[in-house]
């Protein structure tokens, strides 16, 4: 069985922004031409190393536009930053829409802030553009800020971020392997709603043919059981457990590995979960989300799609499938509890119950966000977002737990707004503050964003 893989397109995170120099001969051509020295040092930064193309011509008239625009090779840019680095007529606004075309590119506008001398009258020519561009019905975000500031490199990097996202799930191919768990209805998902949406194509399999490409020889198997090595097992019988999960990792590895999408989401229970062949599942789909295409379980698709946009953000990112199951109202904080989360994300000891179903561990401290990427039954697509931390005290839950603790909002009034807006029963987490760059995306998609 094979599952085509999006065509034509490079992978998002080894392309760039573009930023692109706009001025006007009313206004200093050198301050102009100091600002874009000023920005390449931007490119130093850690947030935005190898994330930048930056056009050096100064872009004054219609001739020294389209030589500016051809050292960008738009092809090859997840979006689009112009700095007004002074006030600038529309014309060249028209130059630089030509030369996009039908290219569906995140364009930003960013304006520089003067507190007392007018110098460049930046932000009033960023006013000019951005009227022209709501004209036009074309999107765009503002940034506003200097190069140097501190909040104009957040800005920028989160602009890339929610670029790459938006690269990324834009026309991606998702395998559903099997359907949304049983009664899981809030988890369905409209092939021809995301195709309008955002051109993702899902594409399904049954689990009797996903099952039948899992096969794997010993030699595997004997090496994925080495994946639990420093795990404890209840049943005190530690060798026969870890053969067990070797063979279903082994298995569903390579059943993975003929599938061919940007994301995965498969229906593991009950029928992969209670399979003779395939004891300690969940435990095998925790050590599988490390791959590079993500996977959700109980066929979630949207979920898979979440994760899909969460590794734009970041590649080296391992974001996981959770459910808000508990509420510590006395404490202001709520208890994240699922299986399938990568052991590399721990923070303690690894241990499986005696029929091997599940395996737990505490989740490690640190900042992180929970994201969801939702579809309504109307068609529409929304983004909820939250950020927090997850907390040093451990949870007595089982499965991957922990004390998360929303960083802007009381945890109850967080809770009660998740259900009360219809949000699924999912939120995929991620290590790391990526709310802004949710916001990024948000509007290069044109979606609403929840914030919590």
């Amino acid at each position: 069985m094979t599952i085509l893989h999006r065509t034509g397109s490079i992978v998002a995170g080894s392309r760039k922004i573009g930023i692109l120099f706009v001025a006007s001969s009313l206004f200093s051509e050198a301050a102009a031409k100091a600002l874009i020295d000023r920005t390449q040092e931007l490119a130093g930064d850690d947030r935005l190393k190898g994330r930048l193309q930056v056009a050096e011509k100064l872009a004054r008239d219609r001739e020294s536009c389209a030589e500016a625009l051809k050292a960008l090779d738009l092809d090859q840019l997840d979006g689009l930053v112009i700095q007004l680095s002074t006030f600038c007529t529309a014309e060249l606004l028209h130059e630089v829409l030509d030369k996009i075309g039908s290219r569906q590119m995140p364009i930003a506008l960013w304006a520089l802030e003067e507190a007392d001398e007018i110098v460049t009258n930046s932000l009033c020519g960023a006013q000019l553009w951005a009227s022209t561009l709501k004209r036009f019905d074309r999107r765009f975000t503002l940034l506003l800020g200097n190069p140097g500031d501190a909040a104009i490199v957040d800005e920028l990097a989160a602009f890339a971020a929610g670029a790459r996202a938006r690269a990324s799930i834009t026309g991606a191919r998702i395998a559903l392997l099997g359907a949304h768990a049983d009664w899981f209805t809030n988890l369905a998902a409209d092939p021809w709603a995301l195709k309008q949406a955002l051109d993702v194509t899902i594409e399904q399999t049954t689990l009797v043919r996903f099952l039948e490409d899992c096969k794997a020889d010993e030699a595997s198997e004997k090496a994925a059981a080495k994946r639990w090595s420093d795990a404890r097992f209840e049943d005190g019988n530690a060798e026969n457990g870890r053969q067990t999960l070797g063979r279903t990792y082994a298995r569903l590895e390579a059943g993975l590995d003929r599938i061919k999408a940007d994301a995965i989401a498969i229906r593991d229970w009950p029928e992969i979960l209670y399979a003779e062949n395939f004891r300690g599942t969940w435990a095998a789909l925790g050590e599988l989300s490390d791959r590079a295409v993500p996977i959700a379980p109980e066929g979630d698709v949207m979920g898979a799609l979440t994760a899909l946009a969460i590794r734009a953000f970041d590649p080296s990112s391992l974001p996981f499938l959770t459910d808000i199951s508990g509420i510590d109202r006395a404490n202001n904080r709520l208890v994240l509890w699922h299986y399938g989360v990568s052991p590399r994300l721990s923070d303690g000891p690894r241990s499986l119950d005696p029929v091997l179903k599940q395996e737990s561990f505490p989740l490690r401290a640190g900042a992180m966000t929970l994201l969801r990427l939702s579809l309504r039954n109307d068609g529409e697509i929304r983004i909820f977002v939250a950020e927090g931390e997850i907390e040093t005290e451990r949870s007595k839950a089982n499965r991957a737990a922990g004390y998360f603790r929303p960083a802007t909002m009381n945890a109850e009034a967080f809770i009660r707004n998740f259900i009360e807006e219809g949000y699924e029963h999912h939120v995929t987490a991620v290590y790391g503050h990526w709310g802004n760059a949710v916001r990024h995306l948000g509007r290069q998609l044109g979606l609403k964003v929840d914030h919590a």
